[in-house]
């Protein structure tokens, strides 16, 4: 069934680069996610790609670098940014303005609300403990700290440090054992610390050096 599933793709995403043409779906729009979600799943064509990027960073400027997304776009927004603008992405996750994430404990959260407003928010019943918006962490695991599961024993360690933060850590324990980055803003650049698991190998990528082939092992780069 690939060849026709294949021919179906084509031919849906033509369709929709076309509606994306009207005046009712066009891509000059402030709506964070109609702008977002086609940019993450490489719906569009090579021009209409470059201006919803840019049209994407003006929707931000628009709303204060506020999050604009709703369920579907909060996960993506983050990758779709860091794509091509890594400094967007962290403006973005560091505003302290609500609508963001970091407006939750400005305010004294110690968990993730379901509304933003907490317990102002639908006659004070909406949960204070939530998953929608803890969205954004798969991207600081797999982004900001860089790992990535890349095949049976095999796991890609590619962080990219940015914003104002002078550090940032992540541990996880997977079927082979722990693996681990650390980074730390350092006087002459950035400090790297990372631990492959037993029986593991790793593509480490850091920023401005050629990827390093990795056995298990602890590290310090």
């Amino acid at each position: 069934d690939e060849t026709l599933y294949l021919k179906y793709h084509e031919k849906v995403k033509n369709a929709y680069q076309a509606m994306r043409h009207t005046e009712k779906f066009a891509l000059d729009t402030d709506r964070q996610a109609m702008l977002v979600r086609p940019l993450y799943m490489d719906l569009l064509d090579e021009t209409d790609t470059a201006y919803a990027r840019n049209r994407l960073i003006r929707a931000l400027e628009n709303y204060g670098w506020r999050l604009g997304t709703g369920f579907l776009s909060t996960p993506l927004i983050l990758y779709v940014l860091s794509d091509f603008d890594l400094d967007a992405a962290y403006r973005l996750l560091e505003n302290e303005d609500m609508p963001g994430w970091l407006f939750m404990p400005r305010m004294g959260a110690t968990t993730i609300w379901e509304s933003w407003e907490g317990t102002q928010a639908q006659g004070g019943i909406a949960s204070l403990d939530h998953y929608s918006k803890g969205a954004c962490l798969e991207w600081v695991f797999s982004r900001m700290c860089g790992v990535q599961i890349a095949g049976e024993n095999r796991f890609l360690i590619a962080p990219q440090p940015g914003g104002s933060f002078t550090y940032a850590a992540f541990s996880y324990l997977s079927l082979y054992g722990r693996v681990s980055v650390r980074w730390e803003r350092g006087q002459g650049g950035w400090n790297y610390e990372v631990t492959i698991p037993s029986g593991c190998t790793a593509e480490i990528r850091l920023p401005g050096r050629e990827p390093m082939q990795m056995e298990a092992g602890s590290y310090s780069l």
